[in-house]
């Protein structure tokens, strides 16, 4: 059971993924594992995202013209690529926060629903 449990929990992190690093975004400017660590302390350990799984929608996301990039360099010779949310960016939250709200709200409802049948 706890090996799906594993499944479930990454299923659902996929569908918040756009959520989660927009709006870690929309409080400053960041870099990939940055974005990960702050999901991680802000979630109290709940949601922890691997590098791997936080890329591809990153990218994504900059594909779109949500999310533009920069590199900076970081000591002598280390480079760093920070992530800044458009001004699309900040609708697309405000997008995504409105439908996740929804979703939420009717999850609610179902799970809460106590009718006749079994």
């Amino acid at each position: 059971m706890e090996q799906q449990r594993d499944v479930i929990r990454e299923n659902f992190k996929r569908g918040v993924m756009d959520l989660l690093i927009t709006y870690m975004l929309s409080v400053e400017d960041m870099y990939g594992y940055q974005i990960s660590l702050e999901i991680d302390k802000l979630s109290e350990g709940l949601i922890t995202i691997k590098l791997g799984s936080l890329y591809a929608p990153l990218f994504r996301l900059v594909e779109k013209g949500f999310v533009t990039e920069r590199t900076e360099l970081v000591g002598k010779k280390r480079t760093r690529r920070y992530y800044h949310l458009t001004e699309d960016g900040f609708k697309y939250l405000d997008v995504l926060k409105e439908e996740y709200g929804f979703m939420c709200a009717g999850v609610e409802k179902v799970l809460t629903f106590s009718g006749t049948g079994k």
